[in-house]
């Protein structure tokens, strides 16, 4: 599955959630598994190592949400991918098995703490199966926040930055939120790969090189940078869990009318926010290597 959504021509801020019984068949399960299962695992284990703390992040999370939400993640990957994960449920208590990794969770029936070293709770450990990052917003009245967020592949933000804040497009989609789930692309440019895009480097790495966001010369690799970002809202809790998945396309690999199409956008671009996001050192050289 390719997501372009580049392809009318027009780069777009807008929040552009639509549901995703709207979407083709293909596309209409919340979490996307594919070949680079283990590589975006392994950049949420090493997000870990570093320090759990820097991309994993909770405020005011209400523990009737945190199990609504643990619920919700295990059953649908039982659900999508049943000859993966197998949910089973022994003597008052839950095993989850990941077939892809071999790996096995365990947990009380209250669906909250979990018995493993590598994991700090059991939101922490189901986080890690899939290759999206999660958030949980909690709704109360009229505030909104985000109550907790497993982050280990930020595009040039953090998990600190964004805790405990509000989430403006909750309300464009709680009125409807028992039609859910809903679906949106974000999109920009990168000159690299890497999932993992903190702000702040990790021990050792230099900021410049972190940050990767010059383009030298027209033999530099550029590659558009797809979010798939899914909202599934827990109307018994007044909740949404959040997903972000990333994707990265190598732009000398796209189609010739797909060029055609990112150029404009690109083209479509407000100066203010194109610098913002990093573009205006790359612009040029994208345009020349889309019109090749």
């Amino acid at each position: 599955m390719k997501y372009l959504p580049f392809l009318d021509g027009q780069y777009s801020t807008a929040p552009g959630f639509v549901s995703m019984s709207n979407a083709n068949p293909a596309d209409q399960a919340v979490f996307q598994l594919d070949y680079q299962y283990h590589t975006y695992l392994n950049n949420k284990f090493e997000c870990r190592k570093e320090s759990i703390g820097k991309y994993y992040l909770e405020k005011d999370l209400y523990p009737g949400t945190l199990t609504a939400v643990n619920k919700l993640l295990a059953g649908q990957l039982v659900k999508e991918y049943s000859a993966d994960f197998v949910l089973t449920e022994q003597k008052g208590h839950f095993i989850f098995h990941n077939k892809i990794t071999g790996g096995t969770l365990e947990w009380k029936n209250d669906w909250m703490a979990i018995e493993h070293r590598s994991y700090i709770s059991l939101f922490d450990a189901l986080a890690s199966q899939v290759q999206e990052d999660i958030a949980i917003c909690q709704v109360e009245n009229e505030r909104d926040w985000l109550a907790a967020i497993h982050l280990s592949a930020p595009n040039h933000w953090s998990a600190a930055e964004k805790i405990g804040k509000p989430f403006a497009a909750l309300h464009l989609v709680l009125p409807a939120m028992e039609k859910g789930p809903f679906i949106r692309f974000a999109w920009d440019i990168s000159t690299d790969e890497r999932l993992n895009h903190h702000p702040m480097p990790p021990p050792g790495a230099l900021l410049t090189d972190w940050q990767s966001r010059s383009v030298e010369d027209n033999n530099s690799k550029i590659y558009l940078r797809v979010e798939r970002q899914v909202i599934v809202g827990i109307l018994s809790c007044n909740a949404f869990m959040y997903t972000i998945r990333t994707y990265f396309y190598d732009i000398d690999e796209l189609q010739a009318d797909d060029k055609m199409a990112l150029l404009k956008a690109v083209e479509s671009m407000a100066p203010p926010f194109s610098g913002y996001k990093g573009q205006d050192n790359k612009t040029g050289v994208l345009k020349r290597r889309l019109q090749l």
